[in-house]
């Protein structure tokens, strides 16, 4: 049998582009359930500008972001095996943010990536992959020069806007991952786009 990646696995792939289709009966009834604006809309410019301060110069390297509901799902590499769970609304409060948030710079980031990676390659249990998966793991670990590309970055937020307002199909949430460069993005139409950081300039200029 031959072998099939994972659609998003252990490697990096800047040239992922990927539809998924959902539930066919809320594609068929998308034009008629009405839209419901929230306070993450009546916001979003300042909140796009905290998940870009959240990725870029705190611990945060995976956002999970629910445009519908204001549920902020964060990833920190502080606390890598736990995810926090935040109102969108508290985000946009000094003190809150100063509080929950300790701050690193993305290379410093990626660093300590790196080195978590080299303390897993250590220990007794990374004997327990196979021989090939051990390697490919190595490889990606010293192979790994950024996160992210910053102008991406930047670019996925400042449409998630527009994503959010499109007509008929909107944006109902949206997660952004820094360790693999991906973006994963559900709409009301229960259909969902994966797709690379890179990939998402490509994305929005054939459809928008």
């Amino acid at each position: 049998m031959k072998k099939k990646d994972a659609l998003v696995g252990y490697y990096f792939n800047n040239n992922l582009m990927h539809s998924i289709k959902g539930d066919k009966s809320l594609r068929e009834s998308v034009y008629n359930r009405e839209r419901a604006f929230n306070s993450v809309d009546e916001n979003i410019e300042k909140l796009s500008q905290v998940w870009m301060y959240l990725l870029l110069e705190t611990g945060a390297y995976r956002l999970v972001i629910g445009l519908n509901n204001a549920e902020i799902r964060i990833s920190s590499v502080f606390d890598p095996f736990n995810t926090e769970v935040h109102l969108a609304d508290d985000l946009l409060n000094t003190e809150y943010m100063d509080f929950h948030f300790n701050r690193i710079s993305l290379k410093e980031k990626s660093k300590l990536i790196k080195r978590l990676y080299e303390v897993l390659e250590t220990d007794k249990a990374f004997e327990n992959l196979s021989p090939a998966w051990q390697e490919s793991l190595k490889a990606r670990n010293q192979s790994m020069q950024e996160l992210t590309n910053i102008d991406d970055l930047r670019f996925i937020l400042e449409n998630l806007q527009k994503l959010r307002n499109l007509e008929g199909y909107y944006l109902r949430s949206v997660t952004i991952n820094l360790f693999n460069s991906t973006v994963s993005m559900s709409f009301n139409c229960d259909g969902t786009q994966i797709m690379s950081h890179r990939k998402f300039r490509e994305f929005i200029e054939e459809y928008l």
